[in-house]
């Protein structure tokens, strides 16, 4: 008989925090999962467990085609930030595999989670990815938003889109660098742009830019950049 839980691949969200951020029925699932796909870090969750871990960086192809030879015979998850759905991996694997072959299991956004932690709604936000993005759409987007939250990179920093942004002439805004939400370190920095040109952050960072009059407004109608396929929210796979 047929194994549903081995006719297709999990991508399943998590948190910095592993478990602790995942419901029961998910840690059920993993933990009778055979091979495990991931970044480096969110593998490193699972120390102890007896799957077979495959790192997951700039090899989607190869991971695609391990996936696919062994559907049906062994139970496989995939491990992505936050909701794989959002600047995720899941764009990817529906792609390469069928949308039948994939059950995708999200977990709360990165990015909502940082709104969270500003108590800031955002369903009237820019939200976009800076990651192999031009830091040109970045700016124009950010210039017509009262609220933006942007996925950094170790190039594009908190630091360098303050300081393109204010060299374009974009200044009173108010700026909130979210860091390793869910993690130990998790960490919120309040300051406005000129406060971020001379910091450093960890890579993992979420970055919200307001302006005065966007506290409990709807004014602007959000936009998106989509980032590249397979890149995860914060321009990770």
């Amino acid at each position: 008989m047929a194994d549903p839980l081995k006719d297709k691949v999990h991508i399943v969200g998590i948190l910095d925090d592993g478990i602790y951020s995942l419901p029961l029925k998910t840690i059920d699932l993993l933990h009778h999962t055979d091979i495990l796909f991931g970044g480096e870090r969110h593998l490193a969750l699972f120390p102890n467990h007896t799957a077979k871990k495959i790192p997951i960086h700039s090899n989607l192809k190869e991971i695609a085609g391990t996936i696919r030879s062994n559907l049906g015979q062994l139970q496989m998850a995939v491990l992505a930030a936050g909701d794989p759905n959002f600047y995720g991996i899941a764009k990817y694997l529906t792609g390469a595999l069928g949308k039948e072959a994939v059950e995708i299991v999200p977990n709360v956004s990165v990015m909502q989670l940082a709104f969270a932690r500003i108590k800031e709604n955002w369903d009237d936000a820019f939200l976009g990815s800076v990651h192999a993005r031009s830091i040109e759409q970045i700016v124009a987007a950010v210039r017509h938003a009262d609220k933006a939250g942007l996925f950094t990179d170790d190039k594009q920093t908190p630091g360098e889109i303050a300081r393109r942004l204010l060299e374009s002439g974009i200044e009173n805004r108010t700026a909130y660098v979210c860091e390793n939400l869910g993690g130990e370190d998790e960490r919120m920095t309040v300051t406005d742009l000129k406060g971020l040109t001379d910091r450093a952050f960890s890579p993992l960072n979420v970055l919200i830019i307001t302006t005065p009059v966007s506290i409990g407004q709807d004014s602007r109608k959000p936009e998106r950049l989509l980032p590249p396929p397979g890149v995860d929210e914060e321009g990770r796979i």
